[in-house]
């Protein structure tokens, strides 16, 4: 009879044998190339994406494409993803924290879609992600499910940031606070099994920062996305109807970055 040991941490399918659990481990990817969308949206229609113990910091929206390469936990293998955070603040009986709250992660990858909504509560979903484009100064890429596209981004001309600005964008990236939610259904019924808000603790090593002027937009999926088990149609749909009031200048990084998932916790 297979036997569950408290001192190890299982991923399924369980039974074939588990690496030792290691409360310092962490996960390096070493060449990172991150662009981030900044738009501000209504403050007030955001707080109604975010649970209990969270509200927003501004009234903002992230859109952030990663190319990540030479990924140590995938022995060197790469992936993309695409995240669409809110930076906010949790006030908790115990915790009070800032940080970025992901309403939805879209990846290329199952290794680390599991791992990351298993363990850490990150809401990782797949979609086909396209590496960054470049040509004649344009960087772009889509996201597609299927072959339908649901989201295209463009970046123009970046330019590299002065050095104070690099040297803050520096220092606030090599701490960074991710939180999440796990949340498990109920076998057979509705209701939650588990239901828990989440921090995992990350990083970056940043080699390179540049900003530049860009664009992006939402494309509509087919309504035979619509029943789909992961909801894909109104994730889509319900993102590209937050009105936009304005869009920072994009930004583009290069650096290393670094997930501390063994320093991950319920947050209370």
């Amino acid at each position: 009879m297979f036997v569950f040991e408290e001192s190890k941490s299982y991923l399924m399918p369980a039974f074939f044998g588990v690496g030792e659990y290691n409360p310092n481990a962490i996960a390096v990817a070493n060449d990172v190339t991150t662009m981030v969308f900044t738009l501000t949206t209504n403050g007030n229609l955001l707080s109604n994406f975010l649970p209990a113990g969270f509200q927003p910091l501004r009234p903002e929206i992230n859109i952030k494409f990663v190319q990540l390469r030479e990924v140590d936990f995938l022995t060197g293998g790469s992936y993309n993803l695409i995240q669409i955070e809110v930076p906010v603040r949790f006030s908790g009986t115990h915790d009070q924290l800032e940080g970025v709250f992901p309403l939805v992660i879209w990846e290329n990858n199952a290794e680390p879609i599991i791992s990351g909504r298993e363990q850490s509560g990150q809401p990782k979903i797949y979609a086909d992600i396209e590496d960054l484009n470049i040509y004649q100064g344009k960087y772009f890429t889509n996201a597609c499910l299927q072959g339908n596209t649901f989201l295209h981004l463009e970046m123009f001309n970046p330019q590299p940031v002065s050095q104070q600005q690099f040297e803050q964008i520096k220092s606030s990236s090599v701490n960074s606070n991710v939180f999440g939610w796990r949340y498990i259904p109920k076998v057979g019924g509705p209701g939650a099994e588990l239901s828990q808000p989440i921090l995992y603790p990350q990083g970056m090593k940043l080699y390179g920062a540049w900003m530049g002027k860009g664009n992006f937009s939402w494309i509509k999926l087919s309504e035979d996305f619509r029943y789909r088990i992961f909801n894909y149609y109104d994730i889509v749909k319900t993102l590209a109807e937050f009105p936009v009031y304005s869009l920072a200048p994009v930004q583009i990084y290069k650096g290393a970055s670094i997930l501390r998932p063994a320093a991950g916790r319920v947050l209370k």
